[in-house]
């Protein structure tokens, strides 16, 4: 009776085996995922950073316009008093 407990414990190696195999192989699939989320978590700081820094320059650039706008009308004003002197 040697034969059929030898295959059964061949079997259950078998299957310890596989089991742990497929543990490691899931194993290796979430630390790949957790790197990969870290990685575009980093990415995404970066475009935020980016963002940020762009959003300010729009800001200024309204400043500056609006700043622009304000001495163009002094211009004309001070044109128009010249324009109307003797």
């Amino acid at each position: 009776m040697r034969g059929p407990e030898a295959a059964d414990a061949a079997s259950r190696d078998a299957s310890r085996r596989l089991t742990f195999g497929v543990a490691v192989a899931l194993m290796v699939q979430f630390a790949g995922v957790f790197i990969w989320a870290g990685s575009i978590s980093a990415r995404l700081q970066a475009l935020e950073r980016a963002a940020s820094t762009h959003s300010t320059d729009h800001v200024l650039l309204a400043r500056v316009e609006t700043r622009v706008e304000s001495i163009a009308a002094q211009l004309d004003r001070i044109e128009a008093q010249l324009e109307d002197q003797p």
